[in-house]
């Protein structure tokens, strides 16, 4: 029986989509995502708070709605952000660089992909938005949840297609696609022509091959630094290797489009905690789990992006 596992376990390895396919196969990720979305140039010239050339960007990732294994303290979190918005808006410690713009969520979002999971985080991402929308547009607690402007971009996770979960998290999760890519230049009157945001599917263990191959037509293309970002981590210093891309081709193909790609940094999920690796042509970041702690202490992280010297810096913040 355990010769049968092993073997079972070594030819999912071996195939095109990596070692997770046989789980997660019923959702194809070539169907899936074959072609990014462009969502074209990020626009938040409407937010009252004065943009720079440096601003910041939150990033949670496997908060694993529906979980009982452990519980996500929701109040505590968004006590933290708001503190951390009034910190950095008001009084002597006021530095408008410091004040996430937009916010990110890396992927497993639900614990198991159904529906009222999802409808679960919706409730949570709305109080992320009124905290972010009192200080950087003026939202009030009457302002509809539908009429908040901050945004949280979200990709998919392995957890997030059990049960099909992929219709679910498309039909209630904003921006309605798993693969997709934005720009954003915060400081349109200098020389800096801002960076590009790229999202990547990776819920099978896999980008896929259609994916793959316009992923590289399009930062090719993109003259832009990139920001990635991606629920699996593509390799990460390699020091936990069942959390990582199997197909050891996908990976060294994905590392070779960031490295001749402008590619500055990469953030990614699934393992549940923080740890990552410096190319020196660019950086790749593991973001631990707001939710679960057995790795290590919950985490979420502000990452700050300056885009005259093109350098990102990212604080982890841990619970």
């Amino acid at each position: 029986m355990i010769l049968l596992v092993l073997l079972a376990l070594f030819l999912s390895s071996c195939s095109s989509y990596g070692f997770f396919f046989g789980q997660f196969g019923e959702e194809d990720v070539d169907s899936r995502s074959s072609r990014m979305k462009n969502f074209g140039t990020l626009d938040l010239s409407d937010q009252k708070v004065q943009l720079s050339s440096i601003y910041s960007v939150l990033v949670v990732t496997d908060l694993h709605f529906g979980s009982g294994r452990e519980k996500l303290d929701e109040e505590k979190f968004i006590s933290w952000l708001d503190s951390w918005f009034q910190k950095y808006t008001e009084g002597e410690n006021a530095d408008f660089t410091k004040l996430p713009r937009f916010a990110i969520n890396l992927g497993d979002t639900a614990d198991g992909g159904k529906k009222e999971q999802f409808e679960d985080f919706i409730v949570f991402e709305n109080k992320i938005k009124a905290v972010a929308g009192k200080y950087l547009y003026g939202e009030t607690d009457e302002t509809p949840a539908s009429e908040r402007k901050f945004k949280v971009w979200s990709v998919l996770g392995n957890h997030d297609l059990y049960h099909k979960g992929a219709a679910n998290f498309e039909n209630l999760v904003y921006p309605h696609t798993s693969s997709y890519f934005f720009n954003f230049d915060a400081d349109s009157t200098d020389s800096s022509s801002g960076f590009s945001f790229y999202f990547l599917d990776t819920a099978n263990g896999t980008t896929g091959t259609k994916q793959l191959a316009d992923f590289k037509s399009k930062i090719y293309a993109d003259s832009r630094p990139k920001i990635v970002l991606t629920h699996y981590p593509v390799y990460a210093g390699g020091t936990n290797m069942f959390m990582i891309i199997q197909n050891t081709l996908e990976r060294n193909t994905l590392l070779t489009y960031f490295a001749e790609g402008n590619v500055r940094q990469v953030y990614e999920g699934h393992a549940h905690h923080n740890y990552g690796f410096d190319f020196k042509i660019f950086r790749e970041d593991v973001i631990g789990s707001l939710r679960f702690s057995t790795r290590t202490k919950r985490q979420c992280a502000i990452f700050t992006v300056n885009e005259t010297t093109g350098k990102i810096s990212t604080d982890v913040i841990v619970y």
